[in-house]
């Protein structure tokens, strides 16, 4: 009955305006971090296997944040089964269990130490689990849902992304802007 009501409303707009706008904020962020990754990559040249320019680098910068992109995306498809199975064969054994609570530990000190980072993380992983729900509840199937996440959650990094190159103003200098009005 309670699906048969929410199938009856309409499109979930609050929670694709959500999504579009965090995954923007994200292409927004990652553009910010594109000339400290390129900077990374061309003082660790010696690390590859050919010669690396500045514009190879920066390829390379923007496909390790496609990959970001990318992993999100995993993360929000990967089914529960896949997750039980991955964490729940872990504590069959003391010695599984003894090195998941040491994961775990670390885990929980790189959170600690990268908070800013993981709220970022947690906010876009939240963002398209609010539309990846309310897309389920709307009768999508599965493949639907990892279409639609897909294609409106990286065209709304790449525009974040071009916006940030385009300005070239980082998200901290524009709070003032929201604040005042």
């Amino acid at each position: 009955m309670a699906t048969s009501q929410a199938q009856n409303q309409g499109f979930p707009w609050l929670s694709l305006g959500l999504f579009c706008l965090t995954y923007g904020v994200f292409g927004w962020l990652v553009g910010e971090m594109i000339p400290t990754w390129q900077g990374w990559v061309l003082e660790h040249q010696g690390w590859f296997f050919w010669s690396i320019n500045e514009a190879i680098a920066w390829r390379m910068a923007w496909g390790l944040g496609g990959s970001l992109f990318l992993l999100l995306m995993i993360i929000l498809m990967a089914p529960l089964l896949v997750m039980e199975l991955l964490f729940g064969t872990w504590l069959k054994s003391d010695g599984k269990a003894f090195a998941s609570v040491l994961i775990w530990a670390m885990a929980a000190v790189l959170v600690v130490c990268w908070l800013e980072q993981f709220v970022r993380l947690l906010v876009a992983i939240s963002a398209g689990m609010l539309f990846s729900l309310d897309l389920r509840f709307k009768g999508l199937t599965r493949g639907q849902v990892f279409l639609l996440l897909m294609l409106l959650g990286g065209g709304s990094f790449v525009v974040g992304g071009y916006l940030f190159s385009r300005f070239q103003v980082e998200i901290a200098q524009l709070w003032p802007i929201f604040q005042a009005a």
